[in-house]
């Protein structure tokens, strides 16, 4: 997927660093959550980047405004619009959490560290009571989402067409019980 948004050019690795810093500045670092994996040895195994369950507050329209350059320098003026507005359209509208991105070190793939990541922060959500949300971009990805109770509700409109999966909210406990 992001070989659609980002295409390869020669400038490819400095297009993917502004949209990655353009995702972590709107994303984890606005009320959302950055969960990381190391190895034994301390080295990081996976990041898992997480936009939070947030009602537009002032100052979040300035924060798109700040990052808007690194997006039109990431993407192209051309075409952020449009593919903004495509996963956009696939998205929940009530408050969920959003997994703008999840990515394991390639020492460390078959270890189950995407899936610890996953089990981390689900287990935060469901104990808040809100749904989830991200995108499925091969056909692996979506079998882990679906394990994790993740349900298909749109494909994106984008070469790759990523599958746009929403994990249903928890149940809230019980009155009177004890909170987990």
């Amino acid at each position: 997927m992001v070989y659609d948004i980002v295409p390869g050019h020669a400038d490819r690795i400095e297009r993917l660093t502004l949209l990655y810093t353009a995702e972590l500045r709107t994303g984890p670092a606005r009320g959302g959550a950055l969960d990381i994996a190391r190895l034994d040895d301390g080295a990081i195994a996976g990041v898992a980047a997480w936009e939070g369950p947030r009602r537009p507050r002032p100052g979040d329209r300035w924060q798109r405004l700040r990052v808007l350059p690194l997006h039109m320098r990431a993407i192209g003026v051309r075409h952020l619009g449009a593919t903004l507005s495509r996963f956009a359209a696939a998205r929940p509208t009530s408050p969920h959490w959003y997994l703008a991105d999840i990515a394991v070190d390639d020492r460390a793939r078959g270890l189950g560290v995407g899936s610890a990541l996953l089990a981390h922060r689900l287990a935060a959500i469901d104990r808040q009571c809100l749904p989830a949300h991200l995108e499925a971009t091969t056909p692996h990805s979506r079998r882990l989402y679906t394990r994790f109770g993740f349900q298909e509700t749109a494909r994106v409109d984008i070469p790759s067409s990523p599958a746009a999966m929403t994990r249903p909210a928890a149940a809230p406990p019980p009155q009177g019980a004890p909170a987990a």
